[in-house]
C-alpha cells in the first residue's frame, strides 16, 4: 500500500508542476559515468561500476551497464549482471526527474552447473546538473529477478553522469 501510495505522490507531484516556468533541458547524446550502488534483500551488498546512457530523443534516454564491482559480507562479483533501460525523463526547472525501466540478465555457477536469472527493474530519478556537461544523480529503486521463486531487492544508486557527445 506504501507503494502505490508513494508512485501516486509522485505522480501528482509532476502533473501539479507549472509548465510555463519550464526551461529546455539539452542533454549530452551521450554520457558516461560512475556509481555506488547499495543492494538491499536477503542479505546487502555494494556496487560500484560504469555507465552509458544514450539520449536519442528530449525525453527518452537508454542506459547500458558497462561494468559493477558487487561485494557483500561473503561475497565478491566483477560483472556477474547485465542490464538495459529506458529513462523517461520529465520537465522540471532546475532538477531533472525521471522513471526508469528495464531488464536484466545474471548467470552464475553452482558447482554442479551454471544458473540464469532474469529480472526487471524500476524506480524513479533525479539528475542534478552541475554545467551543460555534468549531472549527479541519485535514484532508487526495485529489482525483482526469477529463476522458480521471485527474490525482490531495493536499490538505491547515486553517481555522475559526463557528456562527451553532444
Amino acid at each position: 500500500m506504501k507503494k502505490i501510495f508513494i508512485v501516486l505522490a509522485m505522480l501528482f507531484f509532476v502533473s501539479s508542476v507549472n509548465a510555463r516556468v519550464l526551461r529546455s533541458v539539452k542533454r549530452p547524446l551521450i554520457e558516461v559515468g560512475p556509481k555506488a550502488s547499495l543492494y538491499i534483500s536477503k542479505d546487502s551488498q555494494l556496487g560500484i561500476g560504469v555507465e552509458m546512457v544514450f539520449n536519442p530523443l528530449k525525453s527518452l534516454g537508454i542506459r547500458l551497464d558497462l561494468t559493477e564491482v558487487r561485494f557483500g559480507s561473503t561475497t565478491f562479483y566483477l560483472n556477474q549482471e547485465g542490464s538495459l533501460d529506458a529513462l523517461f525523463y520529465y520537465p522540471m526547472k532546475g532538477r531533472q526527474t525521471y522513471f526508469h525501466s528495464g531488464f536484466g540478465m545474471k548467470t552464475h555457477d553452482t558447482g554442479a552447473g551454471s544458473k540464469t536469472h532474469f529480472s526487471i527493474r524500476g524506480g524513479l530519478g533525479l539528475n542534478h546538473p552541475l554545467n551543460p556537461k555534468v549531472d549527479l544523480f541519485v535514484e532508487p529503486g526495485i529489482i525483482i529477478s526469477s529463476n522458480g521463486d521471485n527474490d525482490v531487492m531495493v536499490r538505491l544508486s547515486v553517481g555522475g553522469r559526463f557528456g562527451i557527445l553532444r
